[in-house]
């Protein structure tokens, strides 16, 4: 990820990771929609709409990652209210023990069942009403495709990332809050109540939505891409590993609404390099990091120098509490080893902004840490 902006082209699987990666401070000129494919086949295109609609399936190894106790807990919330939910996981891992015996306590032997493994998984999914997926995270999750491919109407929790991107809330599928169990039962439970002529509409319409992940079309998608890709013009770049520090003539964090203005002046710069910078922000123990372009750039004659602003948010910071960062001016497309720290003018002091303060290390260098 750190010399994310080098490659010519980088495929990701869903627009949710693309924002995600545009939000670390990339331009994302570079990235294209590529998606997985499901296999020939996957898709029905005549699914049988007459099912048991209290029967559920969920394809998913049994492990922590998958959460399967999530699933099985609604089905007892379900049971209490008094509706008849049955749930089938197909699929086998180390957590088999543990979701046993939470079957066991919950009573469910009759409605929960754990076959591991089987030959007949679009079979099953073709006669299944409805799936569900609760997982801590995806990528673009085959079992959800397969499922939706075989009219099976997805109940998902919103998960990071995939379902946004394969779901029209109400219309294919529904998407209830992350982790939240009782929206599960309660979005199962309105499912329950639809019209035939609904639920017909969207097993119809699941199908059709995962239609663009078939082989042929996955074909075209790269084709495509490859066609329009654009080299990256790669600045040239030294061999040293270690880079001098960008020596700030001046240097001022200000506080701003809902973050901190860092303006850094600078000499001995050509103006098209000046016009490029972007401010690095990593982290100094933890694989995290943003970029911040610029804001505003001046431009003063006495003594050729540069002066670069830019507007850091605190969100930001959002995921990495506790975490001191260091900074950085770097170039696009520069390798990620090229980055240089900024020196800053003796007279700089520790400044505050919001709950973060920047300050100078032993070094004379600009780093950010939470406020003491």
């Amino acid at each position: 990820m750190r010399n994310f902006d080098r490659f010519d082209i980088v495929g990701v699987q869903t627009q949710q990771q693309a924002e995600a990666i545009r939000a670390m401070g990339f331009s994302g000129d570079n990235i294209g929609l590529l998606t997985g494919e499901l296999p020939q086949g996957s898709v029905v295109s005549d699914p049988p709409m007459r099912r048991d609609m209290g029967n559920a399936v969920m394809v998913a190894n049994l492990i922590d990652l998958k959460r399967i106790e999530h699933p099985i807990r609604a089905v007892a919330k379900l049971r209490d209210r008094g509706i008849a939910v049955s749930l089938t996981v197909l699929g086998e891992g180390p957590a088999r023990p543990k979701l046993e015996t939470l079957i066991d306590e919950l009573d469910l032997g009759d409605r929960v069942a754990l076959p591991g493994y089987v030959n007949d998984v679009h079979e099953r999914l073709t006669s299944a009403s409805f799936s569900t997926l609760t997982s801590t995270s995806e990528g673009l999750p085959l079992s959800l495709l397969e499922a939706m491919g075989a009219g099976c109407v997805p109940i998902v929790y919103d998960i990071t990332y995939g379902p946004q991107d394969l779901i029209d809330q109400g219309d294919n599928g529904f998407i209830t809050p992350w982790s939240d169990i009782d929206a599960l039962a309660d979005q199962i439970e309105e499912f329950l109540s639809l019209e035939p002529s609904e639920v017909e509409s969207m097993r119809r319409a699941a199908v059709r939505s995962v239609e663009r992940y078939l082989p042929e079309a996955g074909y075209l998608r790269w084709r495509k891409a490859l066609a329009e890709m654009r080299l990256a013009d790669l600045p040239a770049v030294g061999s040293e590993y270690e880079v001098p520090s960008v020596r700030a003539r001046k240097l001022t964090c200000k506080p701003i609404t809902g973050g901190c203005r860092v303006e850094v002046e600078i000499g001995g710069i050509h103006k098209s390099v000046a016009e490029t910078l972007q401010l690095v922000v990593a982290g100094r123990e933890l694989s995290t990091f943003f970029l911040c372009d610029q804001s505003e750039i001046s431009f003063r004659r006495f003594g050729h120098r540069t002066v670069l602003t830019f507007d850091v948010d605190d969100e930001s910071f959002s995921e990495s509490a506790g975490e001191t960062f260091d900074v950085f001016l770097r170039r696009p497309h520069d390798l990620w080893s090229s980055k240089r720290r900024i020196s800053t003018p003796k007279r700089f002091r520790v400044t505050t902004a919001t709950a973060r303060e920047w300050y100078a290390t032993k070094h004379g260098n600009l780093s950010v840490r939470p406020r003491k």
